[in-house]
C-alpha cells in the first residue's frame, strides 16, 4: 500500500504508517521457518550477535523527540564522553541490515500493465498517466528497483478507456468482483491475462475506495493485490493495482505526481510480489528485522522506503515523479538500500542489538535480536555510526519512540551520552522502558541527520 506521504519540513508523522500493500493479514506466513540474512563484510563477530554489515532506510523524523543528549565529544578527548576516533574505513562495523525475502510464489519475469480509465475523468490526467506507463519500463530507474528480484522490463499494453463511469464508492471486495466478472466473461476491452499481466486500474476524483477498513486518500493512496479467475480460465491469478485520484491538500503533491508516485511504488510490487494473497514472493522482512514491517506497516519492496524523506523524485529518464525502492544488494553493502540512491554518500547509525527477546504476532512467538530490558529498568545501548565513504562532517542522532510517534503515550524513555559522531564511533544511548508495547515489544527509531539528509534505523526493546 502507498501510503500517505506526510513529510513536513523534514518531519515525518506516524500516522502513515498503515497495512501492507494488498496485504490482508500481515502476520509472517514462513515466520516460523525463514531466517534472514545480512551482508557480508562490516560485522564485528566479537561484538554482534548480529550478523553482517549494511545500510538503512526507512522512516524519518517525527515532530517531537523524546531524545536527551548530552555533551558530544568527538574523540572522547576534552572532558565529554568517550565516542572513539572517526575510522577512515568505510563502513565501519555495524549490525546486519534487514534483507526482504520471498514466500517462494513468482515474480512477473516480463510484466506488461494494461491501464483501466473510467468516463468522465480528466483528459489531462489521463494522457499523462499514460505516457508514464509507456515511459518507466525500459530506463535504469526500473532496472534498479526490480531487476535483482528477477523481473525484467515493464511494458505497457494499449490503454482501456471504458465507457462506464466509476462508482462513487467502492471496497476492494467491490472492485475484485468486478474486474473478474469482466475477466471471466472475457470482455473485448480487456486483455487476455498471462502470466505477466498487471491491471492499473486508475480512479478518477471524487471516488472513495475502502480497503479492510481504510480510506482512500485518508490512509492510502494506492495498493495492489490480485484475484482468482474462473476454473473455465484455469483458476489463474491475475495482479492488478488500484490508484485513486488524491487531492493535492490530501498529498501535498499535483494530481499528476501522486498518481505516478503511487503508480510506480505499485507497479514494483505488482512484479517483485505479484499474488499476495494467494502465493506471496518478496513480501516480507526476515525473522531477524520482522519489527521493521510492524513498524513501516509493510514489508514489501517499495513500503520499505516508502517513509523516507526525499524517496519521491522526478526521474529525467522516467520524465515522471517516482519511488525509490529497497535493495537488498545495496543493503547488504552498506550502501543506501532505497535505490537509485539520493546521495553520493550514505551514513547511518546501527543499535547493537545482543538479547534475544519475544515478539509475539499471529499467535506465534518469534525469537529476535533486540534489547532485553524489563519494563521499569534501563539498560545502555551501543550506537555504532558508519558511512560508505567520508561524510562532509558528523552527524546528529536523535532516538524516537514508536508509540509517542504514532500519537500514543510513549513506552520508552531515551538519554544519549553523546548525539553526534562519524564512521566508525560509536554512541551510547540509555533506555528505560516504561510499559509494554503491541505485540509486547517496544519500537525505537534512530534518525541520523546530516544537512538535511535523513536516513533512519529501526530497533527494538523486549523482555
Amino acid at each position: 500500500m502507498r501510503a500517505l506521504p506526510l513529510i513536513i519540513t523534514g518531519v515525518l508523522s506516524a500516522s502513515v504508517f498503515t497495512a501492507a500493500c494488498g496485504s490482508v493479514d500481515q502476520t509472517p506466513q514462513s515466520a516460523a521457518t525463514s531466517v534472514g540474512v545480512g551482508g557480508a563484510g562490516g560485522a564485528d563477530p566479537a561484538s554482534s550477535s548480529e550478523a553482517a554489515t549494511t545500510g538503512e532506510p526507512s522512516s524519518a523524523a517525527t515532530a517531537s523527540s523524546t531524545s536527551a543528549a548530552s555533551t558530544t565529544s568527538a574523540g572522547g578527548t576534552g572532558g565529554g564522553p568517550d565516542i572513539g576516533q572517526p575510522s577512515d574505513v568505510y563502513p565501519a562495523k555495524h549490525s546486519s541490515t534487514p534483507k526482504v525475502i520471498t514466500y517462494g510464489g513468482p515474480v512477473l519475469i516480463t510484466p506488461k500493465v494494461h491501464p483501466v480509465f473510467f468516463s468522465g475523468d480528466n483528459p489531462g490526467i489521463v494522457a499523462s498517466t499514460i505516457d508514464f506507463y509507456k515511459k518507466i519500463g525500459p530506463t535504469e530507474y526500473w532496472a534498479a528497483t526490480v531487476k535483482e528480484y528477477g523481473v525484467g522490463t515493464l511494458s505497457s499494453g494499449a490503454p482501456i478507456q471504458l465507457n462506464e463511469a466509476a462508482p462513487a464508492s467502492t471496497t476492494d471486495d467491490g472492485i475484485q468482483a468486478w474486474l473478474a466478472g469482466k475477466l471471466n466473461a472475457n470482455d473485448p476491452a480487456f486483455p487476455t491475462p498471462d502470466a505477466n499481466t498487471i491491471i492499473a486500474l486508475n480512479y478518477p476524483m471524487g471516488v472513495s475506495i475502502n480497503l479492510q477498513g481504510s480510506k482512500s486518500c485518508q490512509a492510502f493512496l494506492g495498493y495492489h493485490s490480485n484475484l482468482t479467475l474462473d476454473a473455465a480460465h484455469g483458476n489463474r491469478d491475475v495482479a492488478y493495482i488500484v490508484i485513486p485520484r488524491c487531492s493535492q491538500q490530501v498529498t501535498g503533491m499535483s494530481l499528476l505526481d501522486a498518481v505516478t508516485d503511487t503508480g510506480s511504488h505499485e507497479l514494483i510490487e505488482a512484479s517483485t510480489d505479484p499474488y499476495p494473497q494467494t502465493n506471496g514472493a518478496y513480501g516480507q522482512v526476515d525473522n531477524n528485522h520482522i519489527y521493521w514491517l510492524l513498524a513501516l506497516g509493510g514489508g514489501e519492496t517499495a513500503d520499505m522506503c516508502a517513509q523516507q524523506p526525499n524517496l519521491p523524485y522526478k526521474d529525467p529518464e522516467v520524465g515522471y515523479l517516482v519511488q525509490r525502492s529497497w535493495s537488498n544488494a545495496a543493503a547488504a553493502a552498506s550502501h543506501d538500500p532505497c535505490v537509485p540512491a539520493a546521495n553520493p554518500v550514505y551514513f547511518n547509525s546501527a543499535p547493537l542489538l545482543s538479547d534475544t527477546i519475544s515478539l509475539g504476532i499471529g499467535g506465534q512467538t518469534i525469537k529476535i535480536k533486540g534489547v532485553k530490558i524489563p519494563i521499569g529498568s534501563t539498560k545502555t545501548v551501543e550506537i555504532d555510526l558508519f558511512s560508505d565513504a567520508k561524510t562532509s562532517g558528523p552527524w546528529t542522532v536523535k532516538a524516537y519512540d514508536y508509540n509517542d510517534f504514532a500519537g500514543g503515550d510513549p513506552s520508552l524513555e531515551f538519554a544519549f551520552d553523546a548525539d553526534t559522531g562519524q564512521n566508525g564511533q560509536k554512541l551510547h544511548l540509555d533506555i528505560t522502558a516504561l510499559k509494554k508495547g503491541q505485540y509486547n515489544v517496544e519500537i525505537f527509531y534512530l534518525v541520523s541527520d546530516l544537512d538535511g539528509q535523513q536516513n533512519a534505523w529501526i530497533g527494538v526493546v523486549g523482555e
